[in-house]
């Protein structure tokens, strides 16, 4: 094996070692939002017996057939028809969940980058993901602001949760 094809090799390593981080990181994030709207569902919806309340989550919202967007999208119907003004000062945040589940599919799915240009490339300069906006790398500040749109969203959803016991009143 030749210096260069070594170089190569050390440089695709450390690329992947970089994308498995964000990945891991990032994918447990959108973990962990989902398995909070899931829980918001279930409070919404069996607000009394916890073998119901069990059952409810077990079987229909933690259920892979209930997709994250089909969480999301009850998540958003709700909000608009029990917490209107929570939603319109609160809907720019959760409508980013669409943003941030398109970056995790194609975090989840795609195939890193470790073409000649990706190889040559500084890791400082990001990591490209062949199927996220043609390859172009990720930066550490880019995927830093992927992590305050999951923190925002995470927030929103503790105080949603807060909300839940209490429904508005019909404006006048």
């Amino acid at each position: 094996m030749s210096g260069g094809d070594a170089e190569k090799i050390k440089a695709a390593q450390q690329i992947h070692e970089r994308a498995r981080y964000m990945r891991g990181r990032f994918l447990n994030s959108v973990a962990v939002i989902e398995r909070d709207i899931a829980l918001i569902l279930t409070d919404y919806f069996c607000t009394s017996d916890p073998a119901k309340r069990e059952l409810f989550f077990r079987h229909v919202v933690a259920a892979p057939v209930f997709t994250l967007r089909a969480k999301k999208d009850a998540l958003i119907r709700i909000m608009k028809n029990d917490y209107p003004r929570y939603w319109d000062e609160n809907s720019e945040v959760l409508k980013a969940l669409d943003d941030i589940m398109a970056f995790r599919n194609r975090l989840a799915h795609s195939i890193v980058d470790v073409s000649d240009s990706a190889l040559a490339r500084r890791l400082e300069e990001g990591i490209g993901f062949v199927d996220w906006k043609q390859g172009e790398p990720v930066t550490d500040a880019q995927f830093q602001e992927w992590e305050v749109k999951i923190n925002m969203v995470a927030t929103c959803l503790i105080e949603i949760k807060r909300l839940l016991p209490f429904k508005e009143r019909p404006k006048d």
